[in-house]
């Protein structure tokens, strides 16, 4: 199980790990996007280059909040909840920070308690 933590507009942040291809760990705080509904991570181009990922699928449409934009999708490894996981990173120019997407719901519990502070991932 992840802890996570509460901004100051109630977003849900947690820290996970960017594992680059040659195994070197990073840790991120990342932004769990509940409009994110059809993929796992978000990161900017850059990122993904940088860690070594390949790409998978290059300029895949996909509708945003401002309009229809072109993702590439790369093959990245994560750590969450201690675990490693290989799933496909939607990869844009311009984002501004990771994003999780609602996928991860599918495989770990998510529990919110605003008034008791309690945000957990796992």
């Amino acid at each position: 199980m992840i802890h996570g933590r509460f901004g100051e507009r109630i977003e849900l942040f947690f820290e996970i790990g960017l594992v680059a291809a040659d195994g070197e760990s990073f840790p991120v705080e990342v932004l769990l996007d509940t409009g994110f509904t059809t993929g796992w991570l978000a990161l900017d181009t850059q990122d993904c280059l940088g860690l070594g990922w390949v790409m998978t699928e290059r300029e895949q449409v996909m509708q945003t909040v401002r309009g229809e934009e072109y993702f590439d999708i790369y093959e990245g490894r994560v750590v969450l909840n201690e675990q490693d996981y290989i799933i496909a990173v939607l990869a844009g120019d311009g984002v501004s920070e990771p994003i999780l997407g609602l996928q991860w719901l599918r495989k770990l519990p998510l529990t919110v308690d605003f008034e008791m502070g309690i945000l957990t991932l796992g």
